[in-house]
């Protein structure tokens, strides 16, 4: 990592910690031609991140680091997103009650033949999921062993009405 970049993930750092958020990444990437810092940030509490909490952050950092940016490029400060991958076990028992998307590497006879699920994850632990889903305009449980999942995220339940 280069020296700027070093000096602006501290600053990042300090920035962030101040508004109790957690700096995931701090990376550099091209996007059509065009060179973005781009540093990634998240709630260590919750999955929810305002986005005038994200432009105040965003500013902060922009003042104090500005100077640190080489010419031709340009910041961002963003969040994992909505739909983010649960990569630890931290993120997955943030998740617990959370509306959830999961793959599974085949299909499950015992999540009625579906292959991709989604559903509200009731519970997770060291051996399986708990996710309720609705099928059919029914509620059920499905149980599904971790080792046959090959991926879960965080979904959008389009259904609610709230």
């Amino acid at each position: 990592m280069s020296e700027y970049l070093l000096k602006i993930k501290e600053s990042a750092s300090n920035i962030v910690d101040k508004h109790q958020k957690e700096l995931i990444d701090v990376k550099v990437r091209k996007e059509f031609g065009t060179n973005i810092i781009s540093i990634v940030i998240d709630d260590p509490e919750t999955f929810s991140l305002d986005i005038d909490e994200v432009a105040s952050i965003n500013a902060e950092i922009l003042d104090e680091v500005n100077d640190l940016i080489p010419d031709g490029y340009y910041l961002e400060v963003t969040s994992l997103g909505i739909e983010r991958e649960l990569l630890t076990e931290k993120d997955i028992q943030k998740a617990i009650n959370q509306f959830v998307y999961l793959k599974t590497y085949q299909k499950m006879e015992n999540a009625y033949n579906l292959k991709e699920i989604s559903g509200y994850l009731r519970e997770a632990n060291a051996e399986e999921f708990k996710l309720e889903i609705f099928l059919n305009q029914r509620q059920r449980l499905v149980v599904i062993p971790r080792a046959a999942v090959a991926k879960i995220r965080l979904a959008v339940d389009f259904r609610r009405n709230e």
